[in-house]
């Protein structure tokens, strides 16, 4: 009787722990249960605008002053430029949130997005992983890629005017400090990316 009770529970249990491992979906072993998870999981990785806006080039040489040895004086300049530097940025910045939040998966990162910015379609389209979001978040992928090579551009500009109120005699020191800050950002979006 035990043996049989024993074969009954293992006959139950058995299929309901495989459905559960394969994450209960329903699908056929070896196909993608959440193929906008994968869509979006190289988003994960993407500076905010945050991690952007502490790479001014200006405020780093502000904060390695001693180590570049710059007098108050240039110190006092680089602070008005690392100032202008954040100003020009502003409308950047928020463009540049607003469009890496679409290269997240809403599964992934519901506080992210501000659902009632969007129609009720749009949210619909959101919640459900659809390929609407998935090209959505594709495009705004590439759109993202633009936007790294321009805020590349813009800092190489602001480095370009640090540089220019550094003293000769202290342009070696700011220029291996600058590079030093090249690499973290290129630790940040990528070497690999424009």
């Amino acid at each position: 009787m035990r043996t049989r009770l024993f074969a009954v529970v293992m006959t139950v249990c058995i299929p309901t722990i495989a459905f559960a491992q394969r994450g209960g979906s329903g699908s056929a072993p070896g196909s993608d249960p959440a193929p906008s998870r994968a869509a979006g999981s190289s988003s994960a990785k993407t500076p905010s605008s945050h991690d952007l806006g502490e790479l001014s080039p200006a405020a780093l040489l502000v904060d390695k002053k001693k180590k570049a040895s710059l007098a108050d004086s240039t110190v006092a300049q680089l602070k008005a430029l690392a100032k202008q530097f954040d100003e020009r940025n502003k409308t950047f910045y928020v463009a540049y949130d607003s469009t890496r939040k679409w290269t997240m998966p809403l599964s992934d990162n519901v506080a992210s997005r501000n659902m009632r910015d969007l129609t009720s379609a749009a949210q619909a389209q959101m919640q459900s992983g659809s390929p609407a979001e998935q090209a959505k978040m594709q495009s705004s992928m590439r759109d993202l890629r633009v936007m790294m090579t321009e805020y590349r551009e813009r800092r190489k500009t602001s480095a370009e005017e640090a540089m220019a109120l550094v003293p000769e005699a202290q342009k070696k020191s700011a220029a291996d400090l600058l590079s030093q800050q090249d690499a973290d950002l290129d630790k940040l979006i990528g070497a690999g990316r424009p």
